[in-house]
């Protein structure tokens, strides 16, 4: 179900449930670059409303389980999303923060859903998947990928996303979905990307 509001309250457990993911020393993710674990969590919050603003948020249920943003190529939404998220880098990690993140992640070099998109290849990209604490554990993350799943059965096309530790990464092949390129930006952060596609996609 499409999420059309959210309390604060709501939106500070998602903040919070990213914000806690363990990091191992050799695998820190894009944690690294931000100063400290309420920026991650500033940066998400922000991330959720505007994922809220341009209506592409969606949850499992009435009871807010877990929720899952994403955008189709044909949505006009969608740059106007990726425009909102600019002031919410900006704020979560300072202007020279923000130049650290663009610096880092475009070293490793272009993203798989950005290179499809240039070639013009329709495809749905999840930018946020997240289970509230409460529900961690309990088979909530297949419940929730399942929604871009089902809207990737309904327009023929793949569902793309990236990740930055192998824990997560190792979690979305076990909802079905493959590895297909590597993009390292430092010697402890690389980002996955990732891809699952239905049968009659249009990339198959």
């Amino acid at each position: 179900m499409k999420v059309a509001t959210l309390s604060d309250q709501e939106i500070e457990a998602i903040g919070e449930a990213f914000a806690d993911h363990p990091y191992p020393e050799d695998d820190q993710g894009l944690a690294m670059l931000f100063p400290d674990r309420e920026s991650i969590k500033a940066y998400i919050c922000g991330y959720v409303r505007a994922a809220l603003k341009c209506s592409c948020l969606y949850t499992t249920s009435k009871r807010h389980e877990a929720y899952i943003a994403f955008t189709h190529t044909q949505d006009k939404r969608r740059l106007r999303f990726l425009l909102a998220l600019v002031p919410v880098i900006v704020r979560a990690m300072g202007f020279g923060g923000a130049m650290r993140y663009m610096r880092l992640t475009g070293r490793s070099g272009t993203p798989y859903h950005e290179e499809m998109a240039k070639a013009k290849k329709p495809h749905i990209y999840v930018g946020m998947l997240a289970v509230t604490k409460p529900y961690q554990g309990q088979g909530y993350m297949r419940k929730v990928i399942d929604i871009a799943y089902e809207e990737g059965r309904r327009r023929h096309c793949p569902v793309v996303l990236e990740t930055d530790a192998r824990l997560k990464r190792d979690k979305y092949v076990s909802v079905g979905m493959t590895c297909v390129r590597e993009r390292r930006c430092t010697d402890t952060a690389v980002l996955y990307d990732m891809m699952w596609e239905p049968e009659g996609s249009v990339c198959k």
